[in-house]
C-alpha cells in the first residue's frame, strides 16, 4: 500500500470514531453502559468500534478514553514521518486496556485497510491507576 492511502485510511477512522463518540454522548443519559446503548440504540449499531470496546464501559468513560486514544492522531498523520507505533500504542493503551479480545478484533478490522497497524505491539494492558504515569513513543525521531 501507500503511504498516503494509508493515512487516509486512518484519518477517515478517526472521523468515524469521533462520530461514535458524538453519538453515544448524545444518548448518554438513557443507558448505564456502551453494550445496553448498542444493543438498543438503532443509531449506534453502525459503529464497529463499539462492539469492540469493553461493554460494560459507561458513555462518559468511552468518550473520556476515546478522546485520550485519538488526540494526538491528527497532528501525527500529518508529520513527514508517520510515527506508526505511537498510533496503535495510543488507542490500544488508554482504549482497550483490559480487553484483549476487543483489541485483536479491532486490530484484525483496521488491518484490512492498514496492513501494518499494531505490528509489534505486545498484549494488552491491564487497567492502570488514575495516579500511574503513561509513557508513549515519541511523536518523532
Amino acid at each position: 500500500m501507500n503511504d498516503g492511502i494509508e493515512r487516509r485510511a486512518l484519518l477517515l477512522h478517526l472521523g468515524d470514531v469521533l462520530e461514535a463518540t458524538a453519538c453515544v454522548m448524545k444518548c448518554a443519559n438513557r443507558f448505564n453502559t456502551v453494550g445496553e446503548a448498542v444493543g438498543q440504540e438503532e443509531s449506534l449499531m453502525s459503529f464497529s468500534i463499539l462492539r469492540m470496546v469493553d461493554p460494560e464501559l459507561t458513555p462518559h468513560e468511552f468518550a473520556k478514553r476515546a478522546a485520550s486514544a485519538f488526540f494526538l492522531w491528527p497532528k501525527a498523520l500529518l508529520e513527514a514521518e508517520l510515527n506508526r507505533p505511537l498510533l496503535a500504542n495510543l488507542v490500544q493503551h488508554d482504549l482497550f486496556s483490559g480487553h484483549q479480545s476487543g483489541w485483536d478484533r479491532y486490530v484484525a478490522d483496521l488491518r484490512q485497510e492498514v496492513p501494518w497497524f499494531a505490528e509489534g505491539l505486545d498484549v494488552v494492558p491491564e487497567p492502570d491507576s488514575e495516579a500511574d504515569p503513561v509513557t508513549w513513543p515519541p511523536l518523532t525521531d
